[in-house]
């Protein structure tokens, strides 16, 4: 048994690794001379042959890091390091909460010095040199050393209290794990935006003015209170162009970022608004939260019937004939880890239907025409790919691609039109 789930882990992560390339390579390929008409304005030709470079340059670092990161973890894997590591950890410390912490503490580290040189290469190389970064290597490190900090303390938090809900009972932990980590979520989701969001990034009101009128006059309209409207500073960072909404109840925030502010008409800003609203007015966000909750919930109970498995510990090099939570739960993420992509293909599947909704709600409230021109300079702000293999997009994305976007808003003007013209 032991043997055969040796092999099915290595099998499992070829397999990832030989299905990314493929899909890689069709997208590649998958690239037209003349754009479609609904988006051949995107690009002139100039920015076009530069979008496919900057596609195909960020491709290759993407296929070399991932090249490097499997062979790694293969290799370690094959040569046991996983249980050296245990044991290692155990000669540090019996206690079986600081083992957990220690161990994916030191995974993590790992992880972050292999990723750090292609992180920076992409950043201060390739989008560097098509005008996108605007970091200095100073608010760079200072990032990293943010992010690090966080994952520490968030995570060690989560970690810590599930390995001790597991040691207190490992048949039942998983529930009281999946409502420890439901309230987490609630409670990040409230205050990202006034405790993690500040640490990234200044948020201004946005000011008073034409543009702040017009916000207004629509979210009124809709019978939708609309104070919390704030510009961050995305400029500091990359001229890449966003928008995205957070919180619940008081707490809900729409977040715009400087570039978008400057880069896009007062109309334009306003549908783009409209179809943060769809998504708040159509419950998209205690959706995510349900469906996310639900996965969880099934994944926290599989793992609980292998949880006590001495041959999962084995599995991952542990010695003796006692079980490692710790080296479980790894065993077990590597092993679910084609379920998880399964889940991933219904989750993006679900999430791109419901960019379509929000667009048609932004439509439906006379947007269609403005969020169409504001999709498109989105787009070309951020050098994004138009032409993605129907197979990536299935596999990858969670939003529509612009085509399909541009296409459903304008079925939906026509069919508006329509209406009024009948009525």
């Amino acid at each position: 048994m032991v043997t055969l789930l040796f092999y099915s882990i290595i099998g499992i992560m070829v397999f990832n690794y030989s299905f990314s390339l493929i899909l890689d390579w069709l997208n590649s390929k998958n690239r037209l001379d003349t754009l479609p008409f609904l988006i051949s304005d995107v690009y002139d030709s100039e920015n076009y042959a530069k979008q496919k470079n900057y596609e195909k340059q960020k491709t290759r670092l993407s296929l070399f890091e991932s090249s490097l990161s499997t062979f790694l973890i293969i290799s370690f894997f094959a040569l046991k390091g996983f249980g050296l590591l245990q044991i290692y950890i155990s000669d540090i410390t019996h206690d079986q909460i600081l083992q957990s912490l220690i161990f994916f503490g030191i995974l993590g580290i790992i992880s972050l010095i292999i990723s750090l040189p292609f992180s920076y290469f992409d950043k201060f190389v390739i989008e560097e040199k098509y005008g996108f970064n605007k970091s200095t290597l100073k608010l760079y490190i200072l990032d990293i050393l943010k992010n690090l900090l966080l994952s520490a303390v968030l995570g060690g938090i989560i970690l810590g209290v599930i390995t001790w809900l597991y040691l207190l009972n490992p048949n039942v932990f998983w529930i009281a794990a999946l409502i420890i980590m439901l309230i987490f979520s609630l409670i990040m989701n409230a205050l990202y935006s006034t405790i993690i969001l500040p640490l990234f990034n200044s948020k201004t009101p946005l000011p008073d003015g034409e543009l702040k009128n017009k916000v207004i006059e629509f979210s009124t309209s809709l019978g939708f209170s609309i104070n919390n409207i704030y510009v961050i500073d995305g400029s500091k960072r990359s001229t890449k162009a966003n928008a995205f909404f957070t919180g619940f109840g008081k707490k809900k925030r729409i977040f715009l970022y400087d570039t978008l502010t400057s880069n896009l008409s007062n109309d334009e800003i306003v549908a783009v608004l409209a179809h943060e609203l769809g998504h708040y007015k159509k419950h998209h966000i205690w959706i995510n939260l349900t469906t996310g909750l639900i996965q969880t919930a099934l994944f926290l109970f599989f793992f609980s019937l292998i949880s006590q498995s001495v041959v999962f510990t084995k599995v991952m090099g542990g010695v003796g004939d006692t079980s490692v939570f710790y080296l479980n739960a790894l065993c077990f993420a590597l092993l679910v880890d084609p379920i998880q992509t399964l889940f991933g293909l219904i989750m993006n599947k679900f999430s791109r239907k419901m960019e379509y909704s929000a667009d048609g709600y932004a439509c439906n409230h006379g947007k269609g025409s403005s969020l169409m021109s504001a999709l498109k300079k989105i787009s070309s702000l951020n050098y994004s790919n138009l032409t993605p293999h129907p197979l990536y997009v299935l596999i990858n994305y969670s939003h529509p691609t612009l085509y399909s976007r541009l296409l459903a808003i304008k079925i939906c003007i026509d069919t508006n039109e329509n209406s009024t013209t009948n009525k």
